[in-house]
């Protein structure tokens, strides 16, 4: 799950692999790993990263307080800083995450969703 947060989270900022590798000032080869889970990131790593898109560090691993607390009996603690957007990415799978990328990035939205509609068809 973390390697699938670190590349949500890379996509979701428009950043290419070695822009953050040099970023985080490591070698883009090990940041490959750390998106493939192949190497675990170390928690200096992630508090870099975390800075960088200034998120807190649980983020990376799925929990998203905004989402947990926000209830009548919690509503004291309910933080209307946190960034939406990035709290609503942490709920989703990673395919339903990919294709929020997918539409975000995208320069013809309307043919994204023409997609969506034309595969949601043919699955009836």
């Amino acid at each position: 799950m973390l390697c699938n947060r670190i590349q949500q989270f890379r996509e979701y900022n428009k950043l290419q692999k070695a822009q953050l590798a040099e970023i985080l000032g490591i070698d883009a080869e090990v940041y490959d790993d750390f998106e493939k889970g192949v190497q675990v990131p170390s928690i200096d790593i992630i508090e870099k990263l975390a800075r960088c898109y200034k998120v807190t560090v649980d983020e990376f691993y799925g929990y998203t307080p905004r989402l947990i607390l926000h209830s009548k009996e919690n509503e004291a603690f309910f933080d209307e800083s946190v960034n939406e957007s990035i709290l609503k990415m942490s709920d989703l799978s990673w395919d339903e995450a990919k294709l929020i990328l997918l539409y975000r990035n995208s320069s013809n939205k309307d043919q994204i969703i023409k997609m969506v509609s034309d595969e949601a068809e043919n699955d009836e």
